[in-house]
């Protein structure tokens, strides 16, 4: 049976490349979404062998999104796909579940490579990182750095903050998230006595440092 992929990138171009070559390999790329929470949906619906899933997207990040897909459809892989080469994003994304990561200035081949090992139940990364995460064996990644302060707020609340972060305000946030604005400002105002950071600017500071938005 062929294998089926999504695609989830927030950047149009980089988006359809992928899909095409993708297509070129023999490969069925089933969907594609533009941001994390459009990536969860598509992913639960087509429930594809592998989602490749970029890290920094709008609504919800990929960390977020990689943990919704595995606890919903724990036989589907995900490669992450990024910018982003420090050991933070790394930890977070096999920490969410993910099998693989790549950086986005790879050759296609790698990628491809990636999923056929993703498929087989091993974990792939960039030749550049992999030997600082993988052990001899090529099967496990090594310990995930724990994040005291990010661990104090709860996953609603990390989606709160990247759309705070984001510049939205509690009337979008809620539609976005399908809360009330009530529940929006509880949120906010736990986010708040949980970090010790009581104005937006410092809120979006701790959410570029760890890794919540990024940066690009």
């Amino acid at each position: 049976m062929k294998t089926r992929v999504i695609i989830a990138d927030d950047h149009a171009i980089l988006l359809e490349g992928l899909k095409n070559l993708l297509e070129k390999k023999g490969i069925i790329v089933v969907a594609t979404a533009k941001n994390g929470r459009e990536a969860c949906d598509l992913a639960i619906r087509f429930q594809p062998d592998v989602v490749i899933m970029d890290i920094s997207m709008p609504r919800l990040n990929g960390v977020e999104a990689t943990e919704i897909i595995r606890q919903k459809i724990p036989n589907t892989k995900v490669i992450a796909l990024s910018m982003h080469s420090n050991k933070q994003s790394i930890d977070k994304m096999f920490a969410s579940g993910a099998s693989g990561y790549i950086l986005k200035e790879s050759a296609f081949d790698e990628l491809y490579d990636a999923i056929q090992e993703v498929k087989n139940d091993k974990f792939y990364l960039t030749p550049s990182i992999g030997r600082l995460y993988v052990d001899k064996k090529g099967k496990m990644p090594n310990g995930i750095s724990n994040h005291s302060k990010f661990n104090k707020i709860s996953k609603k609340e990390r989606e709160v903050l990247q759309l705070v972060a984001e510049g939205q305000r509690n009337r979008a946030i809620a539609e976005k998230l399908g809360l009330s604005i009530k529940t929006v400002e509880t949120h906010r105002r736990n986010i708040m006595k949980k970090l010790g950071i009581f104005n937006v600017a410092g809120l979006t500071k701790f959410a570029i440092k760890e890794g919540i938005i990024f940066l690009e």
